[in-house]
């Protein structure tokens, strides 16, 4: 790992309102070194289902360390957020949780999110890039929906292992897509979330699947940042405890927001016209199957990618399995942005 030293901040941003009710609150971290150019490009990071923002580090520390060879670096700086009831979000917004149903909080209400931070003064002359993991990519290409097709905030677009499909191929593989969406609702609700100490939560996890196949750091990263100490009722005493900090009735429920993913692939079949998207697979099909990637790549239906890499030995937790290759698979599609990276493309509208 280099030895490049990355600085962050932690910020707390409101989201719009939802259904006449006050929106989540929305959690942030933003990274950048003493190099960074303020010419550069800032980047947003969303994550997947049962992630949090600060999954992103190694693969960040990578990022950096390959632009920062250049002078002057590129990147500006990057934004990394928690979906609303993942990380530190659902520590935040506990009680306004427990005040909606489980699996409520979709893909498109972060996208909400995203976009309104992409308007707010933070950001103001900013040339900002998406990068979206999983459902994160599906939150990512969202959030252009709050901006006119030939006035996209973004020079360009990341999708790492995307999760989005059309209602077609969904439907057409309805009964193992349905099947595993099952599988993977059972399998989360039946983990174990609480535990006596910081060291037994680690050791639980770090036994079993996905976590047993991340990148080391990563997973200290997932031990450090994924719990927090909570207050458990004993009888007459509380006891202090190790807990996850995003529900698991939540994480579990999030799998069933198929429609985020419809809608994301009919608005990125729209957006590659005018915005190069990149799209960076594993070359293992564990989770998601083959024709995932078949779909994303679809010239014949209006679907071209700026670019397609593909990670040796990484799956879909490619964030988490393979920072290394990943952040050099992103540098690549990062080296290719020029001052007028979108503008040759809206004569493809």
């Amino acid at each position: 790992m280099s030895s490049l030293q990355i600085r962050s901040e932690q910020f707390v941003f409101d989201t719009p309102p939802l259904h006449g009710l006050p929106g989540l609150k929305m959690t942030a971290k933003r990274y950048y070194t003493p190099f960074s150019d303020s010419q550069g490009l800032t980047l947003l990071f969303a994550h997947g289902i049962g992630s949090h923002k600060e999954h992103w580090e190694p693969m960040l520390r990578y990022l950096f360390s390959h632009q920062n060879l250049q002078q002057p670096s590129r990147i500006r700086e990057a934004w990394c957020f928690d979906w609303l009831n993942h990380g530190d979000a659902a520590v935040i917004n506990k009680a306004a949780l427990e005040r909606r149903s489980p699996g409520d909080v979709s893909i498109a209400e972060w996208a909400a999110a995203i976009a309104s931070f992409v308007k707010s003064p933070f950001l103001r002359g900013h040339r900002l890039v998406g990068v979206g993991h999983s459902a994160g990519s599906s939150a990512i290409i969202l959030s252009t929906r709050a901006f006119p097709m030939r006035n996209q905030p973004f020079v360009a677009v990341f999708l790492l292992e995307p999760s989005m499909l059309t209602r077609e191929l969904w439907t057409s593989h309805l009964m193992e897509r349905e099947t595993l969406m099952r599988r993977s609702i059972r399998a989360t609700l039946r983990r174990r979330s609480v535990f006596d100490t910081w060291e037994e939560a680690a050791n639980h996890y770090r036994k079993r699947k996905p976590w047993a196949g991340y990148d080391h750091e990563v997973f200290d990263i997932f031990a450090q940042h994924g719990f927090h100490s909570v207050g458990v009722q004993d009888g007459s005493k509380e006891e202090t405890k190790v807990a996850l900090k995003c529900d698991l009735h939540h994480e579990a429920l999030a799998y069933q927001d198929v429609e985020s993913h419809f809608e994301a692939t009919d608005q990125y079949t729209r957006l590659c016209h005018v915005v190069p998207v990149h799209i960076v697979f594993g070359t293992v099909h564990d989770y998601i199957p083959s024709y995932f990637q078949d779909c994303m790549t679809d010239v014949t239906q209006g679907r071209s990618p700026a670019s397609v890499k593909r990670v040796p030995g990484a799956g879909h937790g490619i964030l988490q399995q393979a920072p290394e290759g990943l952040a050099r698979a992103v540098s690549i599609g990062l080296n290719s942005i020029t001052g007028d990276s979108a503008s040759h493309l809206l004569h493809r509208l």
